[in-house]
């Protein structure tokens, strides 16, 4: 009967430790969102409604559809997600973020940071 009781009030504290409403009641930090500036809304413009080609072949996409509702399509036809460019950054899907740099009306540079390589891409025709 004694190992009885001890097992139960154990088990009573253990669980009144546990039940304390720090754990009832999680943190929540709320992430914000990124803000485009002036010159990535210029830029995103620009980029919108065409297909760029790699130059290099060891680039990371060698064909890339940037569509006009932010869908974007690459070279093997899988359709992830939408792109945008926030702080000079191209964001694919929010997955990846690339600086990019353009170079004249019809190229733009990619940096692609951990080959720490900078790609070119050449504007082909217009995805819409």
């Amino acid at each position: 009967m004694q190992k009885a009781c001890v097992i139960f009030f154990s088990l009573l504290i253990i669980y009144s430790c546990n039940s304390s409403e720090e754990k009832a009641k999680p943190k929540f930090v709320k992430k914000e969102k990124p803000v485009q500036s002036a010159a990535d809304v210029e830029l995103e413009g620009w980029l919108k409604g065409k297909i760029w080609t790699a130059e290099e072949s060891m680039a990371p996409m060698a064909l890339l559809k940037l569509k006009s509702d932010g869908g974007y399509e690459l070279k093997s036809g899988k359709n992830p997600s939408t792109w945008k460019i926030i702080n000079g950054e191209l964001s694919l899907a929010g997955l990846t973020e690339w600086p990019i740099e353009k170079i004249d009306d019809s190229a733009f540079r990619l940096y692609v940071k951990p080959t720490d390589k900078w790609y070119t891409y050449k504007y082909t025709s217009s995805a819409d």
